[in-house]
């Protein structure tokens, strides 16, 4: 075929530009398709999650009305054994003569209340607080009480053993008359602790903050782990009984 040749009453080249442009056509017809086919998809996907988002939404917001409800219900509980008042606000409360025993009261604020005569065996107490509360005659057994906050409470002639009370703040509680066994006050803050007439057994005061703790007339013999240190900062006087190797500090007994 000759260069100039007119072919279907077209020229060669005019002819290559048409099947040029058809094939250009039918390149953007296929895209504009493609977009239009998944565009629609990712439309429809983006409604779909959205759905989901609200679905899930609504099921977390179902899970914390009824996880508050459970809680609420749980502060409303009586007293009775094996109750769990965890982190419930039990301040200002008359308690007296309850049977805690088996309780689950972690973080539980009880201060200002009144538990006497109560019992509080194989409890957990951990973190509790009892800011100048009454324990005065009560139980205390195979408990854990650290980390807990019982500041100027009362535990006077209480009987208190195999109890884990480190790591506590216990300033100024008055333990008079009380029996304590095999209790740990390990690194616990017992600062103007009243111990008069307090009964002492294997009671560990490994790193307890002693300042001004009241320990005359206190036998001291059967204790463990305190320090001559701990008894310098500490009050006592002659009738205070010190464990071996411990020298009453010259500074006893101390000025009101």
């Amino acid at each position: 075929m000759n260069r100039g040749e007119v072919v279907g009453g077209l020229t060669p080249v005019a002819s290559r530009k048409v099947r040029a442009s058809a094939r250009l056509f039918d390149k953007k017809e296929f895209k504009q398709r493609i977009i239009v086919k998944f565009g629609n998809a990712q439309t429809s996907g983006w409604k779909m999650n959205g759905k989901r988002i609200k679905q899930t939404l609504l099921l977390t917001c179902l899970v914390l009305i009824v996880s508050l409800n459970q809680v609420y219900a749980k502060c409303t509980d009586r007293r009775a054994p094996g109750v769990d008042w965890s982190g419930c606000k039990k301040t200002n409360k008359m308690l007296d003569d309850s049977n805690f025993n088996g309780a689950r009261l972690v973080k539980t604020n009880m201060s200002l209340s009144s538990a006497t005569n109560s019992q509080f065996n194989n409890s957990d107490l951990t973190k509790a607080a009892g800011y100048r509360a009454d324990f005065d005659q009560v139980t205390l057994q195979n408990s854990i009480m650290t980390k807990s906050e019982f500041s100027r409470a009362t535990f006077r002639d209480a009987t208190i053993s195999d109890v884990d009370w480190s790591k506590a703040e216990l300033g100024r509680v008055d333990f008079s008359g009380a029996e304590l066994k095999n209790v740990s006050f390990v690194y616990s803050n017992i600062s103007r602790v009243r111990f008069a007439n307090a009964k002492l057994k294997d009671v560990d005061f490994w790193r307890a903050y002693t300042y001004r703790t009241r320990f005359e007339d206190v036998d001291l013999s059967q204790v463990q782990r305190l320090s001559q240190l701990q008894l310098e900062i500490a009050c006592g006087n002659a009738n205070t009984r010190l464990p071996e190797d411990r020298l009453m500090p010259d500074n006893w007994p101390c000025e009101e």
